[in-house]
């Protein structure tokens, strides 16, 4: 049959193993800290130089749809040039 000691586990590697799941349960069920920066981003209006920026870029748009859509997607300056540039427009 095989040897006993081969079968236990060190202290060591218990300690890793306590520890890695540890930061394993933590990253998943309790990360939300971009979630909330996110939702608390979406709860007021868009950042006044964002907008100007945009409106500088895009003078067509009107400024309502960029605030619109700056809110929509967590105030990304990036997601709404991409948008646009993409022709798909700031539609409602």
């Amino acid at each position: 049959m095989s040897d006993p000691q081969q079968q236990t586990l060190n202290l060591p590697s218990l300690i890793f193993v306590v520890i890695l799941v540890g930061l394993s349960i933590r990253y998943f069920f309790f990360s939300a800290s971009s979630t909330n920066t996110r939702s608390s981003n979406r709860g007021r209006g868009a950042d006044p130089v964002q907008v100007d920026q945009l409106q500088q870029m895009f003078p067509q748009l009107n400024r309502r749809d960029i605030q619109w859509d700056l809110q929509r997607n967590g105030g990304s300056v990036q997601a709404t040039t991409e948008r646009v540039l993409g022709g798909r427009g700031l539609e409602r």
